[in-house]
């Protein structure tokens, strides 16, 4: 077998994370695929350019691949289903996750800071109970046992622990100063993006 060489993901500044954020903000493009694909997705891959950090978000019936590794359910007319996360990383992905032990290192749920379900404004109390469902589902995947939560200015990190799925992050990173409410922000000094990359380091693993 040919054995190819894939790039190495490049390391993201703080100056270009803003600049990525600014520039979709100005374009009034704020969907939540846009931030995950366009800022969340390369960002996790510069950082840790040793992992894989696969889009999980679109799934199909499949008799090969089990989403419930990294996957929780919810019962729809009587029926169990998958309710995945945007985002999964790996050490080395492969979608024959039955035949091949993966290394899951954590999924990662993406919101837009700019849409209702954006993070940023509010504490992890005042999530509403539907998506604190979700996120319970996240943790209880038969596998892995870590979720990253975030809307690009806010990042909060949760993991299972003891049988336990409470939700309490065990780290929260903000970005960004809150001014006066919703939409009205000023972003922080790049010491929390350092902590923010260093952090992120540390929580998928070695």
């Amino acid at each position: 077998m040919t054995i190819y060489t894939v790039p190495t993901h490049r390391n993201i500044t703080f100056n270009e994370y803003k600049g990525i954020f600014e520039k979709y903000k100005n374009n009034n493009d704020t969907r939540e695929i846009t931030f995950q694909n366009e800022l969340v997705k390369p960002f996790i891959r510069g950082v840790r350019n040793d992992l894989d950090v696969e889009g999980c978000d679109t799934k199909g019936p499949t008799q090969i691949h089990d989403y419930l590794q990294y996957c929780g359910t919810y019962t729809i007319n009587g029926n169990e289903k998958s309710v995945t996360p945007d985002l999964v990383i790996t050490k080395d992905w492969n979608w024959l996750n039955r035949d091949f032990s993966l290394d899951y290192r954590a999924v990662v749920e993406v919101k837009s800071p700019f849409l209702k379900d954006r993070i940023y404004s509010k504490e992890y109390e005042d999530y509403s109970e539907e998506f604190k469902v979700k996120l319970k589902r996240h943790l209880s995947a038969t596998i892995n046992n870590k979720v990253i939560l975030t809307d690009a200015l806010k990042w909060e990190f949760y993991k299972r622990s003891g049988g336990s799925n409470e939700l309490i992050p065990i780290r929260t990173i903000e970005l960004y100063d809150l001014i006066d409410g919703i939409g009205h922000w000023k972003w922080c000094s790049v010491d929390s993006f350092n902590s923010l990359k260093n952090y992120l380091k540390k929580f998928l693993g070695s």
